[in-house]
Order: C-alpha cells, then sequence, then structure tokens
C-alpha cells in the first residue's frame, strides 16, 4: 500500500470516528433533553395536582413511606442553614381524636391513619433571624404535601400557629417541651378521591418590575 492510498485510509477512519462521536453526542444531548423534560411535567404535575386532603381509605400508611415524607420535609430550604425543625408522627387514633377537639378545622384528623406534626425548635433558631423558623417549617410542610401528592397519598395542612388557644392544646395533648413551636399539623392517609385539585391561577395577582 502506498502512501496516498494510505492515507486516504486514515483518513476515511479518522472521518467515521468524528461521524460517530457526533452522532453519539447528539444522541446524549436528545437523552439528556428528553429526561429534563420528563423530570420538568412530573414536578409541575405533582404541584398542580395537590389538594387538601380529608377523606382516606382504612389502608395504613408504611414507616418507610413515612421517613420518605419526612426526608422531603428536611430536603427544604432553610436560612443560615438552620433547619430548625421537629417533626412529631401520630399513630395512635386516641391522640389524634384528642388533638381534634380543640382543632376546629382539622376534620381531617376524623379519620387519618396517621398524622405528623410540624414544629420550630427554638434552640436551632439564629439570634439575628428569630422568626425564620416559621418559612422554614412552613417550607418543609409544603414539601411534605407534595412528596405525598407524588407518592399517591394526601393530607392536609391544619394550621397551629399562631393561634395560641391551638398551640397550648397541642402543646398539652402531645407534651411538647417549651423550646418547641407547634406550626401545624398533618393529617394523611390513602385519599378516597373525593377531593380534587383547584386551578387557583390568576394572573391578576402578577405584577412586572414594579406595583
Amino acid at each position: 500500500m502506498n502512501k496516498s492510498h494510505l492515507l486516504s485510509l486514515l483518513l476515511a477512519v479518522a472521518l467515521l470516528l468524528t461521524t460517530y462521536k457526533l452522532v453519539d453526542t447528539r444522541k446524549k444531548a436528545e437523552e439528556i433533553s428528553q429526561s429534563s423534560s420528563t423530570k420538568r411535567e412530573a414536578i409541575l404535575s405533582v404541584i398542580h395536582e395537590r389538594k387538601s386532603v380529608r377523606n382516606y381509605t382504612d389502608q395504613k400508611v408504611s414507616k418507610d413511606d413515612i421517613m420518605t415524607l419526612l426526608k422531603a420535609g428536611m430536603a427544604a430550604p432553610t436560612g443560615f442553614d438552620a433547619r430548625p425543625w421537629q417533626f412529631l408522627v401520630i399513630e395512635d387514633r386516641n391522640t389524634m381524636l384528642e388533638l381534634r377537639k380543640e382543632l376546629k378545622y382539622a376534620r381531617g384528623l376524623d379519620g387519618s391513619p396517621a398524622a405528623i406534626v410540624v414544629c420550630g425548635d427554638m434552640s436551632k433558631v439564629r439570634e439575628e433571624a428569630p422568626e425564620f423558623w416559621i418559612t422554614d417549617t412552613s417550607a418543609a410542610t409544603q414539601n411534605i404535601l407534595l412528596a405525598m401528592e407524588g407518592m399517591g397519598l394526601g393530607g392536609v395542612w391544619s394550621t397551629l400557629y399562631p393561634g395560641k388557644e391551638r398551640m397550648e392544646h397541642a402543646r398539652k395533648v402531645l407534651n411538647l417541651p417549651d423550646h418547641i413551636m407547634p406550626l401545624a399539623v398533618i393529617p394523611f392517609g390513602y385519599p378516597t378521591g373525593v377531593e380534587k385539585p383547584k386551578d387557583k391561577f390568576d394572573a391578576n395577582n402578577i405584577h412586572w418590575e414594579k406595583w
């Protein structure tokens, strides 16, 4: 084989390798794009399908699923990375019914197989931002509710804070220490399907640049 033929062969091989790499790169880019699109659709679906669920089947929620919910809660954003949250899981029906007595609007507790009480831990708050526990635990509560929707569960945010009587009642029933502030109780379980998501979008609530 003369030099001319060898050079042509090498150029052909180089061209094939370049073409292969381009095709492979394009394929990977398409896979990433498709994966990103699927992820986006899944996340937005969970957000828009979330609803307040107060009616549940008798099916119990496994400990593993409850831990998954709590991990989602602790993945919430938190000012100064303080993580000023504590979570109390209730599965005892008598405790939930006792808690329900002074919580007029927490009717989800009437039939839920479990509940999570989201609390702020005052021993973890920063002096320069003492009220951040409210936003941090609220973000954790929303994370839990979204995780429930994504897992085929359902729950409802039942407010404790800032109602002093509601908070004191929860503190008494649940034997909460003084440095623990109850923010909300989330009754949850497998939904019966009664509740449906609501379209709450209103363009009149959107403002650009300045009011």
